[in-house]
């Protein structure tokens, strides 16, 4: 009986001679180093650029992240199992060899392999190798075992992966293998360590595996350790501890031209940042994991990155835009099968959705989350769906199904605390008349929200506290609240936590009579809710407004407010909003009066141009319902300043003109007017528009400011609420019919 073997080989053709390279060990590397199994000197290799990896009688090609990428029969590829005759590259226009498979039997004669695997085309791994017969080499055996992780670990998959590692969590197992197969396997045990959230036992393995890369001097080995070990700490809360592993790997990685491991590098940096409150740095370390994720073919780290992006675009309240970024990546993760990723962008989606008041698209999400994750079982992922859908129902008012919902989340947690299941859950007591358990369990989210550095966690947790203690009058309770979560967002790009912490300091001041700041207050939290679409906090802010007319006696306006409110949560289905501002609108005195806005504002314009044309009936009702107010207007020359002249005239104002910021300022301080309200250019001559309006408040005069601006960004915006305006509005494509009713927001 004859005896087959098949070997491996690849041919260097150079000068018309061949060199031959025999694939004899189980990992095969290949890179500009002189450390690899072949060396290849060539500019557009990596230090490290592919491997070889040899599974039984089969050998599939890998890249390792190399900058230039490698290639099998001109396809680009991530990983590719290997036929008789492959033509490899590695790198565009870099060195070039032939995958040579022959068969060597007890004849003195080797035979043609046959083709096993369709060529130009990447094999599924767990396909291909989960049916066959583990090798009886221990070498072997650990290659196909490590492979077949690496592959579950992609689809989200750490319970597979761990079923196929498990053995070398026992010594006996690793004592069989050489220095490098178990410094190898060790990186991916505790890789599928993290992914499991089992962070103690990933970093006991990886401090193992690393002790074994420095055994070998393998530094490339080493840099993939120092990841995995700053992942696992930053899981455990351990940022300091994890960014100084992290900055380790990306020093290694630069040394070995190793892009897809300097993108992962760069993406967990990111996340240090984003936690410990750099913003500005975490957004540079994900622009750079991005550019360097496009260079490689690690599908996964790409999706993975760009769903960073939607995440930012959503902290940013840009969340129109980061619909369209959320979809993609949800299509990429079904595409790769990768469940838990999956999982995660449906989160993302479904909680910005729930933000632009499209609750059913919301709850829809949150269904299909909750499908995903009972079926691969995924605790952490089914407690998270129950918290959003508890939060979707306690926002419709059925305390009963948000009650349900939330106390799955917590079986789903079991020992675990999370901040935003106890905020909700605290939220469910409040509504509930349970105002102790309320606190107790936000302070229990707040305590772990600060442990864990999720800010906005830590935020919402202070703001729901703070609004806690102002209905009860504790004020310096609610002071202390508020005052830290303002600390929180100085520095935060997320000008929805601004609006929300601006909102509750309004309340602090309404709460205390002082109606002047909190209208203030309310006008700025509405302009920055209405600008990133936030509609369920619009209706909000309408009702607490009209709450404020309420208390001092405009009837008219009140009402207004709290018509608008209505229709904003009727048209959500916030059933216990509606029916709390349909109790304001038919009782008392508001029976009886008729909302001044519903008849002196019409529909805003639809066109781009600045329009003066409003019906003259509206003109008329305009003019009976008001007296003529004066307004400063501090505007360049220019068509605009002419056309914005003659409009706020037509509509019943004294308009005095000025065309710079320092007269307007000395008009104002010097009091030879007695101006109802200032609208502002923000690039005004000798002072611009901010400087005015920061120097009015420093003199303590509380005029209305509407700050116009050249731009349509949230940078202007901001700067102007933080100068004192009021309001802000763009001068591109100005309509001035949304000029006409902020002022008269303002004016009531």
């Amino acid at each position: 009986m004859n005896t087959t073997s098949r070997r491996g080989e690849l041919h260097l053709r150079n000068d018309e001679q061949v060199k031959v390279f025999a694939l004899e060990a189980a990992r095969f590397t290949i890179g500009r180093g002189p450390e690899n199994s072949l060396c290849l000197p060539h500019g557009v290799v990596s230090r490290l650029h592919a491997e070889i990896v040899r599974l039984g009688d089969d050998y599939m090609l890998r890249d390792l992240g190399s900058t230039n990428g490698s290639f099998v029969n001109s396809g680009r590829v991530s990983e590719q199992m290997l036929n008789d005759g492959d033509l490899l590259r590695f790198g565009h226009g870099g060195p070039e060899l032939d995958f040579v498979l022959v068969v060597t039997s007890g004849m003195l004669y080797a035979e043609p392999a046959t083709e096993r695997h369709p060529k130009s085309t990447t094999t599924n791994l767990i396909e291909s190798l989960s049916g066959r017969v583990m090798p009886t080499d221990p070498s072997d055996e650990a290659n196909t075992r490590r492979v077949l992780a690496e592959a579950h670990l992609n689809q989200g998959q750490p319970a597979r992966a761990l079923e196929m590692l498990d053995k070398y969590a026992q010594p006996s197992a690793l004592d069989k293998l050489s220095t490098p197969y178990r410094a190898s396997v060790l990186l991916w045990l505790g890789r599928s360590y993290i992914e499991a959230k089992q962070y103690d036992l990933a970093l006991e393995t990886l401090m193992q595996s690393l002790g074994n890369y420095a055994e070998v001097n393998d530094e490339a080995g080493g840099a993939e350790v120092h990841a995995s070990l700053g992942r696992a700490l930053i899981g455990n809360g351990e940022l300091l501890a994890g960014r100084d592993h992290l900055q380790r790997a990306t020093l290694a990685a630069r040394r070995a031209g190793n892009a897809r491991l300097l993108a992962d590098a760069h993406y967990l940096l990111g996340k240090v940042e984003w936690k410990e409150g750099d913003f500005e740095g975490a957004r540079y370390h994900w622009l750079r994991a991005a550019r360097l994720a496009e260079t490689t073919t690690d599908a996964v780290l790409r999706a993975r990155v760009k769903m960073q992006e939607a995440f930012v675009l959503y902290a940013e309240a840009r969340l129109k835009e980061a619909v369209p970024l959320y979809q993609e990546v949800i299509e990429q993760f079904k595409e790769l099968k990768h469940v838990r990723l999956l999982v995660k962008a449906y989160s993302g989606l479904s909680r910005v959705h729930a933000r632009l008041g499209s609750w059913g698209a919301a709850a829809r999400l949150v269904d299909e989350r909750l499908q995903l994750a009972e079926a691969e079982k995924l605790a952490k992922a089914e407690a998270l769906a129950y918290t959003d859908l508890a939060e979707l129902k306690l926002y419709q008012g059925d305390l009963g199904e948000a009650r349900k919902a939330i106390q799955n989340a917590i079986a789903k947690h079991g020992d675990s605390i999370y901040a935003r299941t106890q905020r909700v859950l605290g939220r469910i007591h409040l509504a509930s008349g349970e105002r102790t358990q309320a606190i107790e369990e936000i302070e229990k989210g707040l305590a772990t929200a600060r442990e864990k550095g999720a800010l906005e966690e830590q935020v919402l947790c202070e703001l729901k506290l703070a609004n806690i203690y102002l209905d009860q009058k504790e004020f310096d309770k609610a002071v202390t609240y508020i005052t830290s979560a303002e600390m929180s967002t100085s520095l935060d790009p997320s000008l929805g936590l601004a609006g929300r912490v601006i909102f509750t300091r309004a309340n602090l001041y309404a709460a205390q009579k002082h109606n002047a700041e909190a209208n203030r207050g309310y006008a700025q939290s509405l302009s920055i809710f209405q600008s990133i679409g936030d509609v369920y906090r619009t209706g909000q802010c309408e009702a607490a407004i009209g709450e404020l007319r309420l208390q001092t006696g405009r009837l008219e306006s009140a009402r207004a407010h709290f018509e608008r409110a209505q229709a904003i949560f009727a048209k959500l289905g916030a059933t216990g909003e509606l029916h709390r501002i349909e109790a304001r609108l038919t009782a008392g005195l508001l029976v009886s009066v008729q909302g001044a806005l519903t008849q002196t504002m019409p529909n805003a314009s639809k066109t781009a141009f600045l329009s003066l044309a409003r019906p003259a009936a509206e003109k008329g009702a305009t003019a009976m319902l008001t007296t003529p107010q004066t307004i400063l207007l501090a505007i360049g020359q220019g068509e605009l300043a002419d056309l914005m002249g003659r409009g706020l005239e037509a509509e019943n104002y004294v308009v005095e003109r000025v065309q710079d910021g320092k007269t307007g300022l000395a008009m104002v301080i010097g009091k030879e007017r007695n101006f109802s309200l200032l609208i502002l250019d923000a690039l005004l001559e000798f002072k611009s528009g901010f400087d005015v309006c920061r120097e009015l408040r420093k003199a303590k005069l509380e005029t209305p400011v509407i700050l116009l601006g050249s731009r349509h960004g949230i940078e202007d915006k901001i700067e102007a609420l933080q100068a004192g305006a009021d309001d802000f509005l763009s001068k591109r494509n100005l309509v001035f019919e949304e000029l006409l009713a902020k002022m008269e927001a303002l004016l009531r």
